[in-house]
């Protein structure tokens, strides 16, 4: 990963995060699943990394051609930026709404917000997707990572729950976990679909090794640490939830929230230095 394509990154993980993380909580929360107090401090969480998503895209994000060799599509950052921005308002409405305890208006906030902060994402896939296979592909790519870093960190985030309210259900966290599952089996499955699919305009940065996706060690390490060695604490996770072990996996989840975000940031190094959307 060159340093010019940092802030492209850190745009990329603060958004799926936050859009991952409030369709997550909406969804428990329109399950009845989760308490109040815990749809609260997703909101509040959402609403922080939000906003430093909203400064990275303006302050950050220049609508250039390319960054050191890796070219951009900049007429992709007038929608993105527009979207992030109704993001950003409906998230700060989901908060307040949550707090006064307007659930409908908390659920309708919420839904609107995850499906915006969904058209954000897409349009920055528009922004970085010229060099990848396709721009569906990209598009599946931020969505997929989105519902696993929001996934790992709203489960994580629930887990907590259990230590002060043992007769909570079990349910919801079994549920979660197997959310966290079927995130990383999608962005597995994308992986595949990226060694097999050409891309369209190799960039030319020296991070990219002069390799081979297939030969390049980050690629592994992404599937590994990113991809392999989370599901398997998902899975124990789940496991350990329908034992009511909600100490130890709400740990698992805590590793496999580390171990997803590594993975995320590989990922958008691969992006950047080869153009391979994995």
């Amino acid at each position: 990963m060159n340093a010019a394509s940092l802030p492209y990154t850190l745009e990329l993980l603060l958004a799926e995060l936050a859009v991952g993380t409030l369709a997550a909580v909406t969804l428990f929360d329109a399950r009845r699943s989760v308490t109040a107090g815990y749809v609260k401090t997703g909101a509040l969480t959402v609403s922080s990394l939000a906003v430093l998503a909203l400064w990275v895209g303006f302050a950050g994000i220049a609508p250039d051609g390319e960054i050191e060799g890796y070219t951009l599509s900049p007429a992709w950052l007038t929608p993105f930026r527009a979207a992030l921005g109704t993001f950003v308002a409906l998230s700060a409405l989901h908060t307040y709404a949550s707090f006064t305890e307007r659930r409908r208006a908390s659920l309708w906030t919420g839904t609107a917000g995850s499906v915006a902060g969904a058209g954000a994402l897409a349009a920055f896939a528009g922004v970085v997707a010229p060099p990848a296979w396709s721009y569906a592909g990209v598009v599946a790519s931020t969505l997929a990572s989105a519902a696993a870093l929001g996934g790992a960190l709203a489960a994580m985030t629930w887990g907590h729950w259990y230590l002060t309210n043992s007769g909570l259900p079990k349910r919801p966290l079994e549920e979660m976990s197997l959310l966290l599952l079927a995130a990383l089996g999608a962005q597995l499955g994308l992986v595949v679909v990226a060694l097999v699919a050409p891309v369209r305009d190799a960039p030319f940065t020296d991070s990219a090794f002069g390799l081979e996706l297939e030969a390049n060690p980050a690629l592994w390490l992404r599937v590994a640490v990113g991809l392999l060695f989370p599901g398997l604490l998902a899975w124990l996770a789940w496991r350990a939830a329908s034992i009511r072990g909600m100490m130890s996996a709400t740990g698992l989840l805590y590793i496999a929230l580390g171990a997803v975000l590594a993975g995320a940031l590989l990922a958008r190094g691969l992006l950047f230095s080869t153009g391979a959307a994995v």
